[in-house]
């Protein structure tokens, strides 16, 4: 075979490595790596393929080109200095010869030289730039030396892919010739061929060279220009854009304000294209607006840092342009303009200059109003529509800057956050917020025209507007204070803003059309925020409250899809917690209207029902209301009365049911039940959702006057506590709810009748948690998620969805009001069988339940057990019987997921058939689902092992416990998302500081050998499982235990071997993860410190049976912790040091070697003279003159004679 051959050979082998065939891709595959195995041969065929006798594809050079690079990358150091240097020249020949290349070819070409240079300059090649001279010079096109700078610097400095001690050398010599540098870029930024290349290397340079040094040279001047030129003001932009956000110290930065004398100089029209909002501009001229927009908002930023200092002496005067006004309205017109994009920069630039206190404030009252209008038109949600005829601009820029309606809807929740703060920071002073209330109702105004009040979209925004005003408007009203008493508004303010309020609350009242259920739902939530302007009044109090009373009740027929009245109904409640205090006065009223009703609705001749959150919405508003009552008397009674309709229905239950069968029959949970069971399952249902709801809206007084005159207090074993004045009534049907709580949990036995019937997925996840554990959303509010969610559920029936649903939501209810439940103390701990009650309700069936039921469980049953259970005689049998069982729970799910992790890891190279694709996807979604699950439930049972280890006894904190005794949160309950993971990282509430363990959990675990074990056990054998919140959590708990592990080990040095084993077993595991793994490092060496004096012999036998460590690296492990320097013993950092070479053998790989293809071909050079960066500075470049001039220029001395002899 002759070469010309075996090259066409190699051509034919590339090309096939794009074939279809997968065989011929195959073979092809093996036979170019040979190719690339050998690196003199790979280097022979990457230059041939450029003969100019023959003619080879350019897929093929691109290919040779490659093989060039790589070796360079890999094998340079095991070449020989001649083959290098014919290299070296072969590469210049083909920049000399080929100066047209397409752009893949130059690209790779540059690299290749860019590669050599990173390892030989400057040192080994003193002659670069010299020689980068030379070949500009050969042909004013040719633009080889310009790409070859950026991409070396974009290699070196930008990505940083040396080490530090090459880039020190290469950047170190850039910096010494950085204005001749300059010079070079600036003599092709006025050739046309090269300007492109010319913009590309000064972004490169941007990055690093001083600032001060563009701005000695027109080359800003130059590139503002180019803003102006269709073809080049995209780089010109990037290149503003790199300089404009550099970091560095005050005076470093001070140039950087002359850019805004380039950038509003006259003929600037780059500045005008923002005022054009009616006409969408061209997709180039569009990203050209988004990548200017950047400029001015770093070009803000550093504003805001030179001239919004607090030290005089770095406190720069305003840019002119900044003052008169000019930078202000090209702010206005970034914030008006119709691409949600580009106003974002402009909300951005709002919310810096304002806390920066940069804007005059004769400046700030007269665009304010501006301000607030672009604002308001900015909170319209723009929909996102599939097809645009055209004609809406807004909606063309939103197509061509997000892919599809979820990525829309992702910008748009960053959006609406910028502007909240925007209107939030403005409405901090009263002036301003005078200001935003008098654009609130001229918007109220213009919503309300003819022709615009139907435009959902407007008013929806309008309401946006007014909630957040009304959290500024509360302080306006408040109790014991007579309206507007700390002044926030002026008396003239204060009466014009009452009469427009009321004049428009007005119109509000007027609204009742069941035509528009969304017109009606948005006037309602409005209704509810203008309420500060009645001042309180009763007559304008008693309208509203029965307008929302009876537009919330009233009974529609709505077809199966959300309501909208359901989502702003909690509007009611909102009102009822800001001013509870004006409305109390109509409890009485509000009390005997909704106990009619409910009477009404759980009579079973009535045949129109309501809905559940109706009921929760009016029950939920007594409850809160009930809480400006002070005497528990008078609440308790109160409370009773609204429980009682709903204990009847439980009452009935209880009597009815007596095994799992009577329950299924008797709430109907079968394929066809009758209209009886029917009517049982949703008076159920409603009961248990109801009452959750009125229990945890009940709060305790945290006046302690109030807590001793209105009879909250009671003494129980010695122990003063405070009652909750529901602890009445709902002790009472303290059977009935741990009744109904055993029978569903017992559904999800194997031998339950519900188990082997058609209803058997009652007993799963719904589609609506699964797509919060897979991270899905659903953007469509009109749509039901459970049937637009896409996962691979079994398909069901409409109606059996339904019913999935209602039962998941019920389940769900039941478990937090069990949760609310267990607050209750001391009524609920003072009966006879509390104990029994307690334990054998939450272990029920626990065996059996699913591991996101059970997360439910420990979330919101276990969990305020631990923090309320006010005796340890009732704790102790139940943790002695909760830990042991999550243990083996734990433990055995954790070690399933790390059996399949390792096997995904080995096996991850095997491909699953077409035939099983959609099987491979449900498996996959299974298994994420199982794993996210079980990290959640992890992470919430070691949150209910931490509140055990900072109990306090009851005696110390009793009060700062009970001053929100049930742990509620004052949202609605049709708003609480079960099984979002906020709930799991909601603060328990005091966030101060907690002794770990306390003088109650010591006692707890001395008392309780199985809670000891079991509790050290899961601590740390978890250390070890794959997740490293889990691990991060339980290792701070861990190093506050080890101080005590001494008293509660009793001497068991078995034990304490095994607890050290479990901590180098953790090292195994997460020695990729080098915070983890400094963490555990940490607690090896706290735990080798506790006990080397007693048990240091326990030690040395477990380093021993670590692979490759030796007794005599044992022994000088032992020897250096005993060390000193200087007298001081060890830091902890040596500490670690000391431990982790010792057990380096079994830490894992550092995630960034993990991948690594082999090292690259790359050696330290012999050490430059090191040049001071700050010499480089014009100010302080007199001082080395002397120095420079004596300098080796590196080829540099004729840099700019560009002649062509």
């Amino acid at each position: 075979m002759t070469h010309l051959e075996f090259l066409r050979r190699i051509e034919t082998a590339v090309l096939s490595c794009v074939s279809s065939d997968p065989i011929h891709r195959q073979q092809a595959y093996k036979f170019v790596e040979e190719i690339k195995s050998n690196p003199i041969q790979s280097i022979s065929i990457g230059f041939e393929f450029f003969n100019k006798n023959q003619l080879f594809d350019p897929l093929v050079k691109h290919f040779g080109l490659q093989c060039i690079e790589e070796t360079i990358k890999y094998k340079w150091t095991s070449l020989d200095s001649q083959l290098k240097l014919s290299i070296k020249e072969r590469l210049w020949l083909l920049m000399t010869e080929h100066d047209q290349l397409p752009v893949h070819l130059k690209t790779i070409l540059v690299r290749c030289v860019c590669e050599i240079a990173k390892r030989e300059w400057p040192q080994q090649w003193p002659l670069f730039l010299d020689e980068l001279v030379a070949l500009s010079k050969l042909n004013s096109t040719n633009d080889y030396s310009l790409l070859i700078l950026a991409y070396l610097i974009e290699d070196v400095i930008v990505l940083q892919t040396l080490n530090s001690i090459r880039k020190r050398d290469i950047q170190t010599t850039l910096l010494q010739h950085g204005n001749k540098l300059v010079e070079f870029i600036e003599y092709f930024l006025d050739l046309p061929n090269t300007i492109s290349s010319s913009l590309y290397a000064l972004t490169m340079f941007a990055t690093f060279l001083p600032i001060d040094l563009f701005f000695t040279t027109k080359i800003i001047h130059k590139i503002v220009l180019l803003l102006n030129s269709p073809i080049h003001r995209m780089k010109a932009a990037e290149f503003l854009s790199v300089i404009s956000d550099r970091r560095g110290k005050y005076e470093e930065r001070l140039p950087l304000l002359q850019l805004f004398l380039y950038l509003f100089q006259n003929g600037s029209h780059y500045n005008d294209v923002y005022s054009t909002v009616d006409i969408k501009q061209s997709n180039d001229m569009y990203d050209f607006m988004k990548q200017y927009a950047m400029v001015i908002t770093a070009l803000c930023d550093q504003l805001c840092y030179l001239c919004g200092g607090e030290g005089l002496n770095k406190k720069a005067p305003l840019p002119e342009q900044c003052s008169n006004g000019t930078f202000l309205q090209l702010l206005l017109a970034l914030m008006q303009h119709p691409s949600i994009y580009i106003a974002l920069y402009g909300y951005q630039m709002w919310l810096q200059l304002v806390r920066a206190n940069i804007i005059q404030e004769n400046d700030y009252q007269n665009i304010l109003p501006l301000i607030f209008r672009a604002l308001c038109h900015s909170l319209v949600k723009q929909p996102y529509k599939k097809t645009n005829d055209g004609q809406d601009v807004a909606l063309s820029y939103i197509h061509h800057d997000f892919e599809d309606e979820p990525d829309y809807q992702k910008f748009i929740g960053k959006n609406r956050a910028i502007l909240i703060r925007s209107i939030n920071i403005i409405c901090n002073t009263s002036e301003h917020l005078s200001i935003a209330i008098r654009i609130g109702f001229d918007y109220a105004d213009y919503c309300f025209q003819s022709v615009n009040i139907q435009n959902l979209l407007l008013f929806e925004s309008l309401v946006s507007y007014w909630q957040i005003i009304e959290k500024h408007l509360r302080l306006l009203l408040k109790p014991l204070e007579p309206f507007n008493n700390r002044k926030l508004l002026s008396s003239t303010d204060e009466l014009s803003f009452c009469q427009r309020g009321q004049a428009l609350i007005e119109k509000l009242l007027s609204i009742n059309n069941d035509n528009n259920l969304e017109f009606l739902a948005y006037s309602l939530r409005l209704l509810t925020n203008l309420y500060v302007f009645t001042r309180g009044e009763n007559t304008w109090t008693q309208r509203i409250l029965e307008h929302l009373f009876r537009t919330i009740t009233t009974e529609r027929q709505m077809v199966p899809k959300s309501n909208p009245l359901q989502k702003q109904a909690s509007c009611l409640i909102d009102l009822c917690l800001n001013y509870g205090h004006t409305i109390v006065i109509y409890f009485n009223d509000l009390f005997k209207v909704t106990q009619d009703l409910v009477r009404q609705q759980t009579s079973m001749e009535q045949q129109t029902k309501l809905a559940g959150w109706q009921w929760s919405i009016l029950v939920e508003c007594l409850a809160i209301l009930l809480n400006h009552f002070e005497s528990f008397e008078q609440k308790a009674i109160f409370i009773n009365e609204l429980v009682q309709p709903f204990a009847q229905i439980l009452s009935k239950f209880d009597l009815h049911v007596n095994d799992l069968r009577s329950f299924i029959d008797y709430i109907g949970l079968k394929p066809t039940p009758d209209a009886i069971s029917a009517s049982n399952q949703r008076l159920i249902f409603l009961s248990i959702h109801i009452l959750c709801g009125l229990l945890r809206r009940i709060t305790l007084p945290t006046d302690p006057t109030i807590c001793s005159n209105g009879g909250y207090q009671e003494t129980f074993d010695g122990i003063v506590y405070i009652r909750n004045p529901a602890a009445p009534s709902f002790i009472q049907l303290t059977h009935c709810f741990f009744k109904l709580l055993t029978y569903c949990h017992a559904l999800h036995s194997p031998d339950s009748p519900l188990s082997k019937s058609s209803l058997s997925f009652l007993s799963t996840m719904t589609d609506a948690d699964k797509a919060v554990y897979l991270q899905q959303q659903d953007n469509n509010e009109d749509a039901n998620i459970l049937s637009t969610t896409q996962t691979n559920s079994p398909i069901l029936s409409t109606n059996d969805r339904r019913l999935h649903n209602r039962f998941s939501s019920f389940l769900d209810r039941l478990e937090i009001l069990i949760g609310t439940y267990l607050t209750l103390k001391p009524d609920l701990y003072k009966l006879k069988d509390s104990l029994n009650i307690i334990g054998t309700t939450l272990f029920s069936s626990l065996e059996y339940i699913p591991d996101f039921r059970l997360q439910n469980i420990v979330r919101y049953c276990f969990l305020p057990f631990v923090r309320h259970c006010p005796m340890s005689t009732i704790m102790i049998p139940i943790f002695e019987s909760l830990l042991p069982f999550m243990y083996t729970k734990l433990k055995d799910k954790w070690k399933i997921i790390t059996e399949r992790q390792s096997i995904k890891v080995t096996n991850g190279n095997i491909h699953e058939s077409n035939d099983n694709l959609y099987q491979t996807q449900e498996r996959c979604e299974e298994e994420v689902i199982e794993e996210q699950v079980t990290c959640y439930l992890t992470r919430d049972f070691i949150g209910v092992i931490k509140n055990l280890l900072i109990r306090q006894h009851n005696n110390s904190d009793n009060l700062g416990q009970l001053s929100n005794g049930n742990d509620i949160d004052e949202t609605s309950m049709d708003e609480i998302m079960i099984t979002t993971d906020e709930q799991s990282r909601k603060p328990p509430g005091q966030t101060r500081y907690h002794q770990m363990p306390s003088d109650f959990a010591l006692k707890v675990l001395q008392d309780s050998p199985i809670i000891c074990q079991y509790c050290l056990l899961i601590l740390f054998d978890g250390l070890s499982w794959p997740d490293t919140s889990s691990v991060t959590k339980m290792a701070q708990i861990c190093q506050a235990l080890v101080k005590h592990l001494s008293i509660l080990i009793n001497g068991n040095n078995d034990f304490l071997r095994q607890l050290y084993i479990y901590i180098l077993c953790a090292l195994k595991i997460h020695g990729d993860n080098e915070p983890i793994a400094c963490t555990l490092l940490s607690l090896a060496t706290l735990m080798y410190d506790t006990f080397q004096q007693t048990s240091s012999n326990l030690f040395d036998s477990v380093h021993m049976e670590i692979p490759d460590v030796t007794n005599e690296q044992v022994n000088n492990y032992r020897d250096k912790m005993l060390r000193q320097v200087s007298g001081k013993p060890l830091s902890d950092k040596q500490k670690r040091d000391i431990l982790k070479q010792l057990v380096q053998p079994l830490m894992g790989q550092n995630v960034a070697q993990m991948f690594k293809r082999e090292p690259l071909a790359l050696n330290n050079l012999p050490p430059l003279i090191r040049f001071s960066k700050r010499s480089l500075h014009p100010v302080l470049q007199h001082h080395q003159q002397s120095n420079v001039d004596n300098e080796d220029d590196h080829g540099l001395a004729n840099l700019f004679q560009h002649t062509d002899d």
